[in-house]
Parts: structure tokens; sequence; C-alpha cells
């Protein structure tokens, strides 16, 4: 009788975290906003975009209960996503690249991750992101991703299609700076445009 208890216990949590992991959904809804509606603290870091920057721009985000700031623009071709939260304290730098981009044994690690766990993939878009970590300030922290003078591995956000037996589903997949997986979430065909750049 133990055994069947420990057995359906098992069973059903595995059951229960798999619903948890499945249930967490990317529902991102960004609304562009004026630079003088930007937290003012975020601004002391954007006023460092160069300005030979192209399509600055500055949004407002809602992703479920979590509200964020953004500043995207492009700069020596690279194309840029700086995000803030509610206060304007930095969060993170995202940087759109291309999988060529990626060295060799770490994009092996996340196709083997993607071949493994699914039947079918396709990689739609690529972004190195480099986490905030009070070592600099947040200026200088900023100043060292553009300048691309840093020594800090990123993690990298990647959205792809998947195919699960005969369902085909979007997600976005967060890789450590080795490329072993972190996490994933299904994405919105409502965020899906916005998610692309």
């Amino acid at each position: 009788m133990t055994k069947t208890y420990n057995t359906h216990l098992i069973t059903y949590l595995c059951l229960f975290f798999s619903l948890i992991s499945y249930a967490q959904t990317k529902n991102e809804k960004e609304e562009r906003i004026n630079k003088e509606d930007f937290p003012i603290n975020a601004l002391e870091v954007t006023d460092h975009i160069p300005a030979h920057a192209k399509r600055l721009r500055f949004y407002k985000e809602m992703d479920g209960e979590k509200q964020s700031f953004e500043a995207k623009f492009k700069l020596n071709k690279l194309r840029y996503s700086v995000e803030f939260n509610t206060n304007g304290e930095l969060e993170d730098i995202e940087v759109k690249t291309k999988f060529g981009g990626i060295s060799k044994p770490i994009s092996d690690n996340i196709l083997c991750y993607l071949k493994n766990n699914y039947g079918k993939h396709r990689i739609i878009k690529i972004q190195k992101q480099f986490l905030f970590n009070n070592t600099l300030s947040p200026k200088d922290f900023f100043k060292t991703i553009i300048n691309n003078n840093t020594d800090l591995k990123p993690r990298f956000e990647i959205i792809a299609e998947v195919k699960e037996g005969k369902t085909r589903t979007i997600k976005e997949f967060t890789f450590d700076s080795k490329g072993d997986f972190v996490e994933a979430r299904i994405v919105n065909p409502n965020s899906y445009e916005h998610v692309l750049y």
C-alpha cells in the first residue's frame, strides 16, 4: 500500500510541476510612450545612448502582473533593448544576434536540447541577455555593453517554433552562458509580433 501511495504521489507531483511549467506564458503587451513618461533615473542611463543611434523608442510593457519600461534602438547594425523596472532601475540589456554569432560549444548545447526535446524546431529570434549585477553603476554597465567592452558572459533568449507530437507552439527559451537550458514559456500569439523585435 505504501509503495502504491508513493507511486501515485510521485505521479501527481510530476503532473503538478509540469502543469505549472506549462502554464507559464509570455503574454506581453507593449505601449509606446513619450520620453517624458519614462522613469527619471532610467533616463540617466538612456541619455548615454549615442546620438548616431537609430530608431530610439520608449515603451511601457506589461507581462501578466509584471510592469516594466524598455528603451529600444539600433546601433552599429545591432538592435538593443534596455529594460528597467517600475522604479527605473536597470534590469538587463538584450542584443539581437544570429545563431551563427554564438560560439560553437554553446550553440551545440542549445541545438542538442531542442533536438532532444522536440520533434522539430525553427529558431525565429535570438538575443544575448546581459543581466545587471551591481558590479558597475547602471550608466557604466550600459556603456560597457554597447561598446562591446565586457567579459560578462550573456544568457541567451531564443524564440522558436517547436513541434510536440502534432502540435506546433511558439516558445521563449532561456539558456545560460554555457547554453544549458534554464526555462521555457509559451509565447501568446497576441504578443508574437512585439516579441520579434
